[in-house]
């Protein structure tokens, strides 16, 4: 069975905010390849919180930090004053030490460093989204 979908034949919905074309065109490849849904695709922070209003119930949500108008950091904290913090991916090239640990500290659920690569993110997706239990 695909790891994108849920126990109750549901796929896990997905909201890709990534500024390259070609990385979010890939993200989204690899994930629909295992029955995940992707719902949008933001270029920007404010893409993102737009999209998120609009698609709530969303299961997860993948962020690059270098994100322009507002960047995934800020977009982040943004989606957490929304109220209801999503399931969120960090997929960066932003690799500090201290940016990735104040975002793992202040709620997002895991962070991986590109290059994209295939496994790796299909492994974390289904550990996030086993992690916690939609309500």
């Amino acid at each position: 069975m695909q790891s994108g979908i849920s126990s109750s034949g549901r796929p896990y919905t997905v909201i890709v905010a990534e500024n390259s074309k070609f990385q979010s065109k890939q993200l989204q490849q690899i994930l629909e390849s295992e029955g995940y849904q992707v719902v949008g695709i933001a270029e920007t922070g404010k893409e993102l919180i737009d999209l998120y209003k609009k698609n709530k119930q969303v299961d997860l949500i993948t962020i690059e930090n270098f994100l322009p108008v507002m960047d995934g950091y800020a977009a982040f904290w943004e989606l957490k004053d929304l109220g209801v913090i999503p399931r969120v991916l960090f997929i960066s090239e932003e690799n500090t030490p201290a940016v990735i640990k104040s975002l793992l500290d202040a709620g997002a659920m895991d962070y991986i460093v590109k290059p994209i690569k295939r496994e790796k993110i299909l492994e974390k997706v289904r550990e996030i989204i086993q992690k916690i239990p939609k309500v």
